[in-house]
């Protein structure tokens, strides 16, 4: 009896294990974009593709749709979500409140290294011109500044937010326009971050962010109403 339940419960911690692998591929597939919106996800194929039996590949299911990634629809099962305008507004609202109270805890603990660290960042997002890498190096600049702050939930939710807002822009529209202006905004966060100017910083990353918000979002509605118009 005592060897069925240990082996029971193995059993079950190795499907647990398989799930939470399955559930961070899928999840980062989502984020990145290679898993697009509205894609049907087939079980069948996952479980084969991956090499996993259909239980796990249920169970991630569940949990990205609890996450608000995939979606159950009827005659299609499970897809890929996609985001509303309004949807993507509060990501960034929420990411603007996140973010200013992280650099707020921050800011005093900051340190030369990590003042380093952000400068190789800029100056990498400044001569890198390949747009896949861009929104990558343009989180990294950002986490450094937070990292002191020592809030690994916070910080990995607002990572969340982060990709799954970018994710329904295509690389040109991302980037169009802005990145003079988004490096400037940069060096000026930084440079007030240095000053220990706390409030002006502030201040500053909340237009950075909102002010971001509204020319992607802007930029996303023509595109999708230029994609409705051409069907």
């Amino acid at each position: 009896m005592t060897d069925t339940i240990l082996s029971n419960r193995i059993s079950g911690l190795q499907r647990q294990t398989t799930t939470a692998r399955v559930v961070a591929l899928l999840r980062d597939q989502i984020l990145s974009g290679a898993l697009p919106e509205g894609m049907q996800l087939r079980q069948e194929k996952l479980a084969s593709e991956l090499g996993v039996s259909r239980v796990p590949i249920r169970e991630a299911l569940c949990q990205l749709e609890a996450e608000g990634l995939v979606t159950q629809e009827s005659h299609k099962g499970a897809v890929v979500s996609g985001l509303s305008i309004d949807d993507l507004e509060e990501a960034y609202e929420i990411r603007a409140r996140l973010e200013t109270w992280l650099l707020e805890l921050s800011m005093p603990l900051l340190t030369q290294q990590h003042y380093a660290r952000a400068e190789e960042l800029l100056a990498e997002m400044e001569a890198n011109q390949q747009d896949e890498h861009w929104s990558s190096l343009n989180w990294r600049f950002h986490a450094a500044l937070y990292a002191p702050a020592n809030r690994p939930q916070t910080l990995e939710l607002i990572r969340k937010l982060y990709l799954n807002a970018y994710r329904h822009f295509p690389l040109p529209i991302r980037l169009t326009g802005g990145r003079e202006r988004m490096h400037r905004e940069h060096q000026l966060l930084l440079d007030l971050c240095r000053q220990g100017d706390i409030e002006r910083a502030k201040d500053h990353l909340e237009q950075h962010i909102l002010m971001g918000a509204r020319q992607l979002i802007s930029r996303l509605k023509a595109l999708r109403v230029r994609d409705e118009g051409a069907a």
